[in-house]
Parts: C-alpha cells; structure tokens; sequence
C-alpha cells in the first residue's frame, strides 16, 4: 500500500486532521506526508483548511471524491484485517513470518483499530514488530 493510500485511508477515519496528527498516526515521514498531500489537494481528493477562531490551525479533509476513494480504500482494509486475524488464529502460520503484504500494513490496521489488540498481544507480534 502506498503513502497515497494510507493517508485517504487515515483521513477516512479521522476527519479534519492536521499534518502533525496524520505523521503521528501513520508513523510515516512528514515531509512525505507534506507533498503527497498537496498531490491529493491537486487531485481533488483532499482539501486543507484553517480551523478554529483563536487557535487557528491548518486541517485536511476529504472531497466528495476523495471521500468515494477513501471508502473503497477503507474497505479493502477492512478485508484485509480479516483476512490477517483469520491467518493468525488458524494457527497455520507463525507471526514472525507473515507475508510482506500484511507486514506493510499492520502499522495502519492498528492506527485505524481495525485489528484486535488482544489478539496482537497474544501473538507477541508487538515484540516481532517492535511496538
């Protein structure tokens, strides 16, 4: 999954974010996260804004159009964590040896709660991953 799409999938999910916040959730370098933003925002799939009277600061969220995506995204996620929480408790595979596909994403899983944490801890995968 690339950058593009972990960043509609966290803005799914965690609405009128700012730059700080997605480079904390996504534990993803911020200025990577910095120009694919301003991609989306070309694309017309994100739009940034400053929020707030006082304390004003500069927010990003979903278009119409990022927000179609951004479902379709989510969604695959969604599909994906099954499939992983499936893959661990059938006890046919050992968590240090997950396929790639499922390493890549697990930082976002657990970011957006779609993986069960008890089951991570059961699996000791927060040692096998370092968190």
């Amino acid at each position: 999954m690339n950058l593009r799409e972990k960043i509609l999938a966290y803005l799914y999910q965690n609405r009128d974010s700012t730059l700080e916040e997605i480079v904390e959730g996504l534990k993803e370098d911020k200025y990577e996260i910095d120009a694919t933003l301003k991609y989306l925002e070309r694309e017309g799939l994100v739009i940034k804004r400053s929020k707030g009277i006082i304390f004003k600061k500069t927010v990003y969220d979903l278009t119409a159009s990022g927000l179609e995506e951004a479902k379709k995204i989510y969604e695959s996620l969604q599909e994906k964590s099954r499939q992983l929480q499936e893959l661990l408790t059938s006890g046919n595979v050992d968590p240090s040896q997950l396929p790639q596909e499922y390493i890549d994403v697990l930082p976002l899983l657990i970011t957006l709660s779609l993986l069960d944490m008890m089951l991570l801890e059961d699996l000791m995968l927060f040692d096998t991953f370092g968190y």
